[in-house]
């Protein structure tokens, strides 16, 4: 991960993924590609908050990174569930889903 790959990540979020007004935060570790300026200026230009886990504290914060990635498989398996239950994407030629 590099900076500009993190900037081009940020530009997915705000064109594919947020299409909301709610507030924004991105939670990140120390990793000096996201440390960067030109990378905090891109999240701030599209009004997200950052919050920095400082180093070598990734471990105690695991109940954190539990509790968000626990969260956030429920609801994707939920639309995905929905997804499919609403015709997904349909069969390809061979019949395949």
């Amino acid at each position: 991960m590099n900076a500009n790959l993190m900037k081009n990540y940020v530009d997915y979020l705000v064109e594919e993924v947020d299409k909301t007004e709610f507030p924004k935060m991105m939670v990140y570790d120390s990793f000096k590609g996201y440390l960067e300026e030109s990378v905090k200026n891109k999240f701030h230009e599209n009004n997200f908050d950052l919050v920095m886990i400082p180093d070598g504290l990734t471990s105690i914060c695991q109940p954190l990174n539990v509790a968000i990635n626990k969260l956030f498989r429920d609801n994707l398996y939920k639309e995905w569930h929905l997804w499919i239950a609403n015709g997904g994407a349909g069969e390809t030629a061979a019949g395949n889903l």
